[in-house]
């Protein structure tokens, strides 16, 4: 990972998190700090040692982290970077720790290891001695590991008293800027559109039990469907469904979304600002009770007219089925499958494939047309509802002029697809194949390349993290180029790809990284990414982060000046931002 000699940031602020206990955000930056570098714990994950953990703030249970950022030194294999020294002279170094008795570290620069352990006291910066360094590329390596010690930061400054005050506004990268920080409740699924009419992004959030929370652009909840505590448990393993969209098109969007009312589910459009719902229809399910798997809304153009109309999947285990809805919830048709939970994967994605102004449904192996007929399905190739889809891409990977289907299919791994043909083009594997993003990203590689977030799996029981993803490349005929990092970094991140310049280049990242055109990371939040679209309508794309009871918006510093708000494009914006999943 670049070594980054400091250069200036504004302090960020977020919410009630730990992360936000900082300097507020502010218009100026402050001056560099003089001879000094700062090595991030994100520096060392190029090849992270397996059992090493990435943690934040929350985490550790400190009141700040940098950058949010710590590595849990799990293993006893040593991590290296290198750094540029900006001069020659004597340097202090610093490292801000935390560990217990028995746990810690050393700290070797070049060839010279610290006296001082570090990692073994409640989170503290510390000073590690004097070193005598010429100006130019030194070796930093953390060595001599006692399983358990964490660390966030280190220092190398020729200033004798330099305290964590003084580095605490040079966090993430100078590009980076906060635009807009929210406390939510906690949530996995955020939906965004404008209820109030004011041109701006508006969002819902919806709990893991299916309750809902509308807010407006500045962080004001409008207001709030608390769900029924009844079979709580069995609705809160997946994302809740719900959708915003301006049906009418006065400028106000609905909210589109599941309640129970008197015992009965029902599909319900509320009005985006007070929640009074406008129209109903009875929820397609058998009645109560019965299992909640996938529940997911999309927004769909079936007519000439559209985008106007809603597709709502409904996997009950045993039952599928597949329903559109007109903007008055008139049924259009609905699509049933006898198939146990997970077979056609997490969510609904209309998309028109074959260019004729109509949506055709894809939802797992199975694509519907614009009316609810069967154009194909791919039962054979995933029969078993453990090895099914759980994210989609679509581009011209073979350029033919036409879109294909780009799938990531848990343990047997990625899928290209002819979109009209249901034809394989090229499959190849990647561990359990989460998320993926499809695009020309990588330098001298033809493309456009895929990238696999490839999912392993941990043993609890001993400690290990349960969830953990690596990236692996592939060309466009699908070759292995190559994976990053060395091993599975823990967590369970998604992929956000968009206009982050303005200047109509295309950004991938991935969990907190920006990835660069090697192939490999550079920390960028404190946060892991959710979703990007044109949240300040400037005609750039911001970055929205996830995380507990926070939502953030992050734009580049450096995008070019306003342009027209992309989501006044309604194509855009129901593709782009209303249809959006984790997976």
């Amino acid at each position: 990972m670049t070594t980054r000699f400091l250069i200036c940031l504004l302090a960020l602020a977020h919410g009630l998190s730990a992360w936000a206990q900082q300097t507020p955000a502010a218009t100026s930056r402050p001056a560099p700090l003089p001879a000094t570098v700062l090595i991030p714990a994100s520096d060392f994950l190029q090849e992270i040692p397996k059992g090493n953990l990435i943690a934040d703030a929350d985490a550790l249970k400190a009141p700040w982290v940098f950058n949010n950022t710590a590595l849990v030194l799990k293993s006893e294999t040593n991590l290296m970077t290198k750094v540029t020294v900006p001069e020659a002279g004597t340097y202090h170094l610093y490292v801000r720790s935390q560990g217990e008795r028995k746990t810690g570290f050393k700290v070797a620069l070049n060839d010279k290891v610290t006296t001082a352990t570090f990692g073994q006291a409640p989170l503290s910066w510390q000073a590690g001695g004097t070193f005598e360094l010429p100006a130019g590329t030194v070796s930093i390596k953390i060595t001599r590991i006692d399983s358990g010690p964490a660390f966030d930061v280190l220092a190398l400054s020729k200033n004798p008293a330099l305290r964590e005050d003084d580095v605490r506004p040079y966090q993430l990268l100078e590009d980076v800027q906060l635009l807009k920080s929210y406390s939510i409740p906690a949530s996995n699924a955020v939906k965004f559109g404008d209820v109030t009419g004011d041109g701006k992004t508006d969002f819902l959030v919806l709990e893991p039990d299916f309750s809902a929370h509308v807010f407006d652009h500045d962080g004001r909840q409008l207001w709030s469907y608390q769900a029924p505590t009844e079979y709580t448990k069995e609705r809160s393993e997946f994302e809740a469904p719900g959708v915003v969209w301006d049906f009418d098109q006065d400028g106000k969007a609905e909210v589109v979304h599941w309640r129970q009312l008197e015992g009965q589910e029902y599909l319900v459009v509320a009005d985006g600002r007070t929640g009074k719902i406008k129209r109903k229809t009875p929820w397609p399910t058998r009645p109560l009770p019965h299992a909640y798997n996938n529940f997911r809304l999309a927004v769909a153009k079936l007519h000439a007219d559209g985008p106007n109309d809603v597709v709502v999947f409904t996997d009950m285990g045993g039952t599928i089925t597949i329903t559109a809805y007109s903007p008055a919830l008139k049924q259009l048709w609905q699509h049933t499958e006898t198939r146990k939970k997970d077979n056609l994967g997490h969510y609904i994605y209309p998309v028109d494939l074959n260019h004729d102004g109509l949506d055709e449904v894809l939802v797992g192996t199975l694509l519907l047309d614009h009316n609810g007929q069967e154009i194909w399905n791919r039962f054979d190739l995933l029969p078993d509802n453990h090895d099914h889809a759980d994210s989609y891409k679509f581009a011209d990977v073979n350029h033919d002029g036409k879109l294909d289907i780009v799938t990531a299919n848990s343990e047997t791994g990625v899928f290209v697809y002819e979109a009209l043909t249901g034809k394989i083009i090229w499959q190849n594997t990647a561990e359990h194949s989460q998320q993926l993003a499809v695009g020309d990203f990588l330098r001298g590689v033809p493309g456009p390349q895929v990238v696999i977030g490839g999912r392993t799996y941990g043993n609890r029981a001993i400690g290990e993290p349960y969830l953990s993803s690596q990236l692996y490349w592939f060309d466009n005929q699908g070759t292995l180029l190559k994976k990053w990092p060395g091993n599975p970094l823990n967590g369970n991140p998604d992929f956000v790809r968009g206009n982050w310049l303005g200047d109509g280049s295309t950004a991938l990242f991935w969990f907190k990284f920006r990835l660069n055109d090697a192939g490999t990371g550079e920390l960028y939040f404190p946060d892991p990414v959710f979703h990007m679209f044109d949240f300040m309508g400037t005609g750039a794309e911001q970055v929205i982060t996830l995380a507990r009871g926070r939502l953030a918006v992050y734009g580049s510093r450096t995008a070019q000046a306003r342009r027209p708000d992309l989501k006044k494009n309604r194509d855009y914006l129901k593709s782009t931002v209303v249809n959006h999943t984790h997976y």
